[in-house]
């Protein structure tokens, strides 16, 4: 992997590429980083300073205190352990992309803004991550109609080419993926526990291979799950999304819920719900502002463009003319 300067800045002061476990030095928050940017910027410098300067003049001249320049002096210092760690990231068919990387998820950029976490980590095509597509979100525990109602989504979407972004959970996730795979589309995975084990089962490999899953996560692939990591990652499936489906929800709880919400107040993308009347939290959203959604004769992507578009137009047909 070959990286700019300010690429290598924002892995070197945002992850914990080359930091041991039992370091207590700690990357930047997502906070902190917007923070550093913004101090460069009003100094008119680049990320990249952090290298080209060592002594970290420029952070005493804008009157950071000393605990600070130091934490920064040891973060960007690591650069030669980093670069080995990247190494055995890279023969494991880990990538990272960061915002100065031409491949970098355009919409999570335009839509997050300050948001947009500063490092990326990848295996896949990342190419995937540019194409137009719906985000489906759901419960872990969907019941056999979530499941069909999903499956058929999915198909429907496949045949139109359009890809599903989601996040790589069990349930409404993991259907939703295996289905676009199966059916000649692709799936992009938002994960919230390790990528590193992800990859070591033999269907996602192959997919992988295939060209038709990319899995990406925005902590270091060896960490686990934890319920905040599902939570921010939820975003990230909205704002990569030109609509996302919201299969079930439960009720003013779970990740599903919060997800959507979410969504719903930054306007990150049209959320759509499947108006099932069995399904409270489904109902509930709906009457939050969400779109009630039900399977029919319409196209999903007219579905999802029919209303005022937001971005700009994204080549819908390149996926399908690779696999042509």
């Amino acid at each position: 992997m070959n990286f700019s300067d300010n690429a290598m800045s924002a892995i070197l002061l945002c992850s914990y590429v080359g930091i041991k476990s039992t370091d207590s030095l700690k990357p930047f928050s997502q906070t902190e980083w917007n923070e550093f940017l913004d101090t460069i910027t009003r100094l008119g410098q680049k990320p990249d300073i952090v290298i080209k300067c060592q002594d970290q003049d420029f952070l005493k001249e804008a009157g950071y205190a000393p605990e600070y320049i130091e934490r920064v002096r040891r973060l960007t210092s690591r650069g030669g352990i980093a670069a080995f760690e990247l190494e055995a990231l890279e023969k494991k068919g880990i990538d990272i992309v960061t915002p100065f990387d031409p491949d970098y998820p355009v919409l999570l950029k335009r839509k997050l803004k300050k948001k947009t976490p500063p490092v990326l980590f990848y295996c896949g095509d990342i190419t995937l991550a540019k194409k137009i597509g719906i985000g489906i979100a759901g419960s872990r525990n969907v019941d056999s109609a979530g499941i069909r109602f999903t499956q058929n989504l999915v198909k429907k979407a496949a045949e139109e080419h359009l890809v599903i972004y989601s996040g790589g959970a069990k349930g409404v996730d993991t259907v939703s993926e295996q289905t676009a795979v199966e059916s000649g589309s692709a799936a992009v995975s938002f994960l919230a526990d390790s990528l590193t084990s992800k990859i070591r089962k033999k269907e996602i490999i192959d997919s992988v291979i295939n060209k038709q899953r990319l899995l990406i996560s925005d902590i270091k692939p060896e960490a686990g799950f934890t319920v905040a990591r599902a939570m921010n990652r939820n975003k990230y499936i909205y704002a990569s999304s030109y609509g996302t489906f919201v299969v079930s929800s439960d009720y003013n709880k779970g990740g599903t819920w919060a997800g959507a919400n979410e969504a719903l107040k930054n306007g990150w993308t049209k959320v759509f719900v499947w108006n099932h009347q069995d399904y409270e939290g489904n109902l509930k959203l709906i009457e939050k502002g969400a779109i009630p959604y039900e399977l029919s004769e319409i196209a999903v992507y007219e579905t999802i463009t029919k209303q005022e578009n937001e971005f700009e137009q994204m080549d819908l047909f390149s996926f399908a003319a690779k696999n042509n």
